[in-house]
């Protein structure tokens, strides 16, 4: 009696045993589990941030150069990144250039641009060459040796419908019409390709095979609908901004 009741009490004690192995191990998954979720939120959270902030940087580096009036002139002159744009038979044209880290000055001119448009349901994007598009590829495209973040800028001229918009009370229109007031859109992506599964072949096709904008007459998509398309994390800013008056030199 004894020996069995032994062995049933060590029977007892081995089925616990195990039970609160499994259990251990489920509670152990759950928490594993959890972490992981967490990480990727707070991984999420901290690659938006940083996108933001770089295309941020864009925008307050280029206003930043336009408050000087000799390098916005020469912005708007010869190969000026805003002369191309603006000229008339451009119009619907994008000139694009990826922000390097190791280059001087990114703003220098469209000669380290290259051109992007629709011609009906094809795209063009091979009028000045494909140096200016991001590659993944290409290291030198990021913004810092980390090779983590791109920056991908397009400029185009912006519609004008509107010819009064920028008239204050007591302006005369004809005046104020013929002074050929001119807008400029600019757009920066930004994107981490390394958290996407994507390939390198099909991010640089979404960075050179799409406008920034839905062109009226091709529908086709953007470039940020491709780079959602892939799951490629980004971060795209647009700004429109009226070219201001050169101070004629005394």
């Amino acid at each position: 009696m004894n020996i069995n009741s032994r062995t049933a009490q060590s029977g007892a004690v081995l089925i616990v045993v195990l039970v609160m192995l499994v259990l251990l191990t489920l509670v152990g998954t759950w928490a594993i589990r959890g972490s992981i979720t967490s990480l990727k939120i707070a991984t999420n959270a901290h690659a938006q941030a940083l996108l933001k902030q770089t295309s941020d940087s864009v925008f307050f580096t280029l206003e930043n150069k336009t408050d000087d009036e000799l390098v916005f002139t020469n912005m708007r002159i010869g190969d000026g990144m805003l002369n191309y744009t603006l000229r008339p038979e451009n119009k619907g044209k994008e000139l694009v250039f990826c922000i390097r880290g190791e280059t001087v000055d990114n703003f220098v001119g469209s000669r380290l641009a290259s051109v992007v448009y629709w011609e009906g349901s094809t795209i063009k994007n091979t009028e000045m060459g494909k140096n200016g598009f991001c590659q993944v590829s290409r290291l030198t495209d990021f913004l810092s040796g980390r090779n983590a973040v791109m920056t991908q800028v397009t400029v185009r001229a912006a519609s004008n419908d509107r010819d009064w918009e920028h008239m204050m009370e007591g302006d005369d229109k004809e005046t104020s019409k013929s002074t050929g007031i001119q807008k400029v859109t600019i757009t920066a992506t930004s994107l981490i390709p390394k958290l996407s599964d994507s390939s390198s072949s099909d991010i640089n096709g979404c960075l050179t095979n799409y406008t920034s904008f839905e062109d009226e007459v091709s529908k086709k998509q953007t470039v940020t609908d491709c780079l959602a398309k892939s799951n490629v994390p980004y971060s795209t800013q647009e700004m429109e901004y009226t070219m201001k008056t050169i101070s004629a030199s005394s």
